[in-house]
């Protein structure tokens, strides 16, 4: 038999106890006793005496156990086990409902989707509520969003919330669904509460339902007054793989590009079950229309995938959505992938010449600037300016995306913070080391103990070696292997891979430094400085052929930094000579400019834009794929004011809309597009099987039922919790009758008991 309270803090209230005492002893008086003559016939009796003491204390004993009850009767205690399962019937309860929202429950080859039933079983639920229960709802996916904020007695808004839920997209977390519905029922006011998870009992939602879910789950219970019990409904019974064809996520090779580059997008088409699909149709969709010319049939074998690849110019400026697609089968959720990308008619970029020698020819920048800006080009992809690095300010910055330092020695701390607060709010940074760079200021003050701007600390020059039998030092073909790099892996003769280094700094990630460099002096220990946990670790995108690092990038806040180990003109390289060079730095500064408007997230993360420094965020509403229109907030700083919205729990295409003036029609042709995308690996759809439900319900954590009926059962047997508040209150009633009918009988007796003071002689 087990005995608590819901509300154990209103037991403070027996302290009142203690009240009627006091103001009994502060009532008592001391009288002086006067003898006269006829006061002999008024005396009470010894046994008179005794009786009106007795029912005094009685009175008193009554007003106490009345404060008592009531405080008692407060704290709502509660009893359950024994002989009172035998009579109790069903109690009131609290019951958060969690709803698996995804893409697997919109499997559509029965005549009811498992997400329809999923509805069709929480109204049922809700029709065998009784006055006084309470309800939420809750809808998991990746993460995790309480349809209503708290537990309600309104059953009509329960409901239109489950008409109301988006359809299911994306991958969904069902132990944080459970853990948000504990947190829920534990601030219910009922003696019974209930978890109830309902999903098509796919395999993937508890991927990561291990020791620490478990042992979360636990405390929950334990800190909770009344424990609650997870019950866990599964609208599918349980059958064979299915078949499935999925559409993976799409790589672009830049999310930046410019009005006729050409843009690869490769994906793979996977396939999950027991037999190989037909042949399947993929298109290729530009704002969401199938280009008649970019189609390509492909059969994939069992559990096999192929690799798609397509490739597209963009005829106009503005945001874009690219599409891969295949037709619909039985799981449409996973057979369109998409990705955002933004096209300009050039890419503003500045490069800062670290030299001053009066021969522009001489300059660091020179074979750069010709490389992007070529004067015989009218319509350049990047349009290049240059300063010199005493000339470098904030105002120098203009609208450039990029800043390329070429061989800077080092800069003032003025110009530094203006890098790093550029860098920080989404802009690109290249340096290009050489020889006149100041090493030791690079550590110290880039590089930073790995907080700084620079990739990797810097070690020292290296030299090719001289000897005719030595190999000359190239970039290993091998080493390329990020999206937009790899392209130079396969390339043409006196291409990239062909371009040789006679000088490059070499680098490390984890630099060895005398303890007095990053301690207080009197140490002289030798320590390891690590990156700091705060940045990014840094990615080698390529290597020279000795193993050293070429290129090293991060990023850095919202924008990118990259650092190449040698120089941008011929003084260390031949690579400007090469073919290639205007490629790669194309493809380089491109990257860099990329991290300015992400375009494609992950579930949850947040989506920005620059906005002009004269409009307001309210000026602005971005457009969630359920066509909800979202209030953005502000972000960025008053010299690149942005906005910002955090609520992308639902994956699929935004749109970022300017409000038009009132009375005037939205423009759609102007919006900005966003993609956040989720996690496809429940594509893949594999049913729990026996013995992966067994250890999900080991020691009572879940436990499965079928029907309504079977939840409401089990709260009426076995561990039944009865509340007997209301009995206490009747008690209560009891009491003060009584108390009534005695302070009555005092009074009309006119007898009040005094004690006797000894009269001072």
């Amino acid at each position: 038999m087990s005995f608590d309270f819901l509300n154990p803090w209103m037991l403070a209230g027996l302290a009142g106890v203690s009240l009627p005492v006091l103001a009994h002893l502060l009532s008592r008086r001391k009288y002086d006793t006067v003898d006269w003559g006829a006061m002999q016939f008024l005396e009470i009796g010894r046994n008179a005496r005794r009786r009106i003491k007795l029912e005094e204390l009685l009175l008193l004993a009554l007003r106490m156990g009345m404060i008592a009850l009531i405080a008692i009767a407060l704290s709502r205690p509660w009893i359950s086990g024994g002989i009172i399962n035998s009579f109790a019937s069903r109690p009131a309860c609290d019951i958060a409902i969690v709803i698996d929202s995804s893409y697997s429950t919109d499997w559509n080859a029965k005549a009811q989707t498992p997400r329809e039933q999923a509805v069709r079983w929480a109204k049922a639920l809700l029709d065998q509520l009784g006055p006084g229960e309470t309800v939420g709802l809750i809808d998991a996916r990746e993460t995790v969003e309480a349809m209503i904020p708290s537990l309600t007695r309104d059953r009509s808004l329960i409901r239109e919330s489950l008409v109301d839920l988006p359809k299911p997209s994306g991958s969904s977390r069902l132990n944080d669904g459970i853990l948000r519905g504990l947190q829920m029922v534990n601030a219910g006011t009922n003696v019974s509460r209930h978890v109830v998870v309902v999903t098509d009992g796919q395999l993937h939602p508890w991927r990561d339902a291990d020791e620490h879910l478990w042992l979360q789950l636990k405390e929950l219970r334990e800190q909770a007054t009344v424990p609650a019990d997870v019950w866990v409904v599964s609208t599918q019974k349980q059958q064979a793989r299915q078949n499935n064809d999925a559409v993976d996520r799409l790589q672009l090779s830049r999310e930046l590009t410019v009005v006729d580059f050409p843009v690869r997008i490769r994906t793979r088409l996977k396939n999950s079950g027991a037999k190989a699909a037909a042949n399947r149709k993929v298109y290729l969709e530009v704002d969401g229309q199938r280009l008649a010319d970019k189609m390509i049939s492909v059969r994939v074998e069992p559990d096999g995938q192929a690799t798609i690849e397509f490739e597209h110019r963009f005829r106009t400026p503005g945001s874009h959505v690219i599409a891969v697609s295949i037709d619909n089968d039985n799981l449409p959720g996973d057979d369109r992938s998409e990705a955002a990308i933004e096209i300009t008619d050039a890419l503003p970029i500045l490069l800062v010449d670290g030299s001053t020698h009066p021969d522009p020819a001489r300059s660091e920048i020179f074979f750069a600037k010709s490389a992007l800006s070529a004067v015989a080009n009218p319509t350049p992809w990047i349009k290049a300016r240059t300063v010199f690095t005493n000339g470098f300010s904030q105002a120098s910055i203009g609208d450039a995306q990029v800043i390329l330092l070429a061989n800077i020695p080092r800069l003032t701390d003025g110009q530094l913070d203006v890098i790093k607060d550029f860098v920080d709010s989404g802009g690109g940074l290249g340096i290009a080391l050489g020889d006149q760079i100041d090493q030791e200021w690079y550590n110290s003050r880039l590089f930073d103990r790995g907080r700084g701007l620079l990739p990797a600390w810097l070690e020292k020059i290296e030299s090719a070696p001289s000897g005719l039998d030595e190999a000359p030092i190239t970039i290993e073909s091998e080493s390329l292997q990020l999206p937009w790099i790899s392209r130079f892996q396969t390339g043409g003769d006196d291409g990239l891979l062909d371009a040789r280094f006679s000088k490059w700094h070499s680098t490390t990630l984890q630099p060895k430094l005398p303890a007095e460099n990053i301690s207080p002096p009197s140490s002289n220990a030798a320590v390891q400085v690590t990156e700091s946990t705060d940045r990014p670790a840094a990615a080698t995108a390529g290597r020279y052929s000795n193993g050293d690092a070429f290129l090293l990038s991060r990023p850095f806040g919202r924008g990118r930094v990259a650092l190449m180990t040698s120089t941008l003109d011929a003084d260390w390289t031949t690579l400007p000579a090469r073919p290639d060079y205007v490629a790669f730095l194309h493809e380089w500064i491109f990257q860099l400019a990329s991290g300015r408007v992400t375009r494609n997230v992950d579930t949850g993360s947040p989506l920005f834009y620059p906005i002009a420094q004269e409009d307001n965020a309210t000026d602005w509403v971005f457009i969630n794929p359920e066509g909800r229109e979202l209030d953005p907030l502000p972000a960025g700083d008053e010299l690149r004011p942005m906005v910002r919205l955090d609520q992308t729990h639902l994956p699929g295409t935004y749109r970022l809309r300017k409000r038009p003036p009132n009375g005037e029609k939205a423009n759609p042709v102007s919006d900005e597009f966003f993609v956040v995308n989720f996690d496809r690996a429940e594509s893949e759809l594999t049913p729990l099987s026996d013995e992966r439900w067994a250890e999900l319900t080991d020691e009572n954590r879940l436990q499965r039922i079928e029907t309504p009926e079977e939840l409401f059962a089990s709260s009426e047997t076995g561990t039944a919790r009865v509340e007997f508040w209301h009995l206490l209150l009747l008690a209560f009633l009891a009491i003060l009758v009584g108390e009534v009918f005695m302070t009555r009988r005092l009074v009309q007796g006119g007898q009040v008991f005094v004690d006797e003071v000894p009269t001072p002689e």
